[in-house]
């Protein structure tokens, strides 16, 4: 066993959870070779292996308390220091992902609170790689119900979207103090993951809420990061929001059509086997006690823009991400300096379609001109809080309902509206917000000739 200057910690594997050694020190251990990706917020290993026929870990002893006591001892979080421990969770997350494993099992009882709220993620015993059908080793239901996403009751595999759900859910925990869904029965909470809605807060972070808790995978955060820098976003909105008079509300759904479901049986196999099953192990860890003060774009992040009202200037804070598009020469070049001339959308008179939001709905004239749009909300029950969410991160610009307006653009998806916050405006003014603002912002032509999905920029 090797030594180390700090305190270790070693914990003693059982042989049901001897499988779990290997995923846990792929993750942390000193001679890993598949996590290229290490992270300071990943409590690491710095010896395995075997005494006396006994398994063991040797692990750095943290000192300090798991989130999980702190929210029982301290109740709800400030929103402050919620989103600084998400940032670092998700920080270990990412760099998880990136190597292809998925913890499954992210929740307060595995992150741990050292000293100034330095937090660390532990316990990937129940880490496997991403694509794994398996439910565990020994094929029990693994991690813990309050935090599963929806597709972890399915046959399919489940993903790093799997570890963003669950992160979301202690977001919520945090600045709420009570888990997501409250139930007395195991098959009730996962009827709750499969079949209700996120809850709301009534502030600022319901937009990130119900999109890191969307049922679909694909129409969550693209990763952890993406959802700490949204919550970030929304942290440092409120003061913004209040100077603008944009809050966010929850206003009566939009009657549409329910989305289209996908067949629930293999759902129903899924959860059945999960009810049934036994969860086990996890890798041990110890601690001492201590006391610690201290948003095509429904995948769109959220970000700070300024618009001038005189000139086509720029400037916006992006979150920064692998999968970010770069623009293009035309946008890259496109005149930031002009003054253009723009045909202002019609504020619509307040009735169908309308959230309810200090800014109305608009219906912009279909007359050629164009529109950089910033955010896309398509889920009935967050539509007000969403789109409030997105007019507050940007100041000066409208939204509208796709349906309700030019042909040019999509109309509805899964049956249900799409309701969209953009910048009106001439062409060389859209591209130009489009290059500043980047990550999925598109461009659109208003008109009703134009096909759907046609890109200006």
């Amino acid at each position: 066993m090797s030594v180390n200057a700090e305190l270790d910690f070693v914990s003693i594997i059982t042989q049901t959870n001897s499988c779990a050694l290997t995923r846990a020190c792929a993750v942390s251990g000193p001679t890993n070779t598949e996590y290229t990706h290490p992270d300071p917020h990943v409590v690491p290993i710095h010896d395995f292996g075997e005494i006396d026929g006994r398994l063991f870990l040797d692990m750095r002893l943290v000192d300090g308390q798991d989130l999980r006591t702190a929210l029982k001892s301290n109740g709800p979080l400030e929103p402050a220091r919620a989103v600084a421990i998400v940032e670092q969770i998700a920080s270990a997350l990412d760099a998880a992902h990136r190597s292809g494993l998925v913890h499954r099992d992210v929740k307060p009882d595995n992150i741990l609170l050292a000293h100034n709220d330095f937090a660390y993620l532990v316990d990937f015993g129940l880490a496997q790689a991403a694509g794994d059908s398996r439910l565990t080793s020994t094929g029990s239901a693994v991690g813990s119900f309050a935090y599963m996403a929806p597709e972890r009751f399915g046959v399919t595999a489940a993903g790093p979207p799997a570890d963003v759900y669950a992160l979301t859910c202690v977001l919520y925990e945090c600045l709420c103090g009570t888990q997501p869904f409250s139930a007395t029965s195991i098959e009730q909470l996962i009827g709750a993951h499969l079949h209700q809605p996120p809850p709301l807060l009534h502030n600022m972070f319901d937009a990130v809420i119900a999109k890191g808790m969307a049922k679909d995978p694909a129409y969550r955060y693209p990763s952890a990061g993406a959802l700490a820098y949204a919550a970030r976003a929304a942290l440092d909105g409120r003061a913004l929001a209040a100077a603008t008079g944009i809050h966010a509300g929850v206003a009566s759904p939009i009657h549409a059509p329910a989305p289209r479901e996908r067949s629930p049986l293999p759902l129903a196999i899924g959860a059945l086997v999960a009810v049934l099953a036994v969860v086990v192990g996890g890798t041990a860890w110890a601690l001492t006690s201590r006391s610690d003060d201290t948003a095509r774009t429904s995948d769109a992040a959220l970000t700070t823009a300024s618009i001038m009202a005189t000139t086509t200037t720029v400037t916006a804070t992006t979150m920064p991400s692998a999968t970010k598009p770069q623009p293009t020469d035309d946008t890259a070049t496109a005149s930031t300096t002009s003054t253009p001339t723009t045909t202002s959308p019609v504020r619509a008179a307040r009735g169908v379609g309308d959230l309810g939001l200090p800014t109305p709905i608009t219906r912009p004239t279909c007359d050629g001109t164009y529109a950089a749009f910033v955010y896309n909300a398509t889920a009935p029950g967050a539509y007000a809080s969403e789109i409030a969410a997105a007019l507050a991160q940007h100041p000066g610009a409208s939204y509208l309902r796709t349906d309700q307006s030019c042909s040019s653009l999509r109309q509805a998806l899964n049956g249900n509206p799409i309701y969209a916050v953009y910048f009106p405006g001439d062409l060389a003014t859209v591209c130009a917000i489009k290059a500043r603002i980047g990550g999925h912002t598109y461009a659109r032509r208003l008109d009703n000739a134009t096909a759907v999905g046609v890109e200006v920029c």
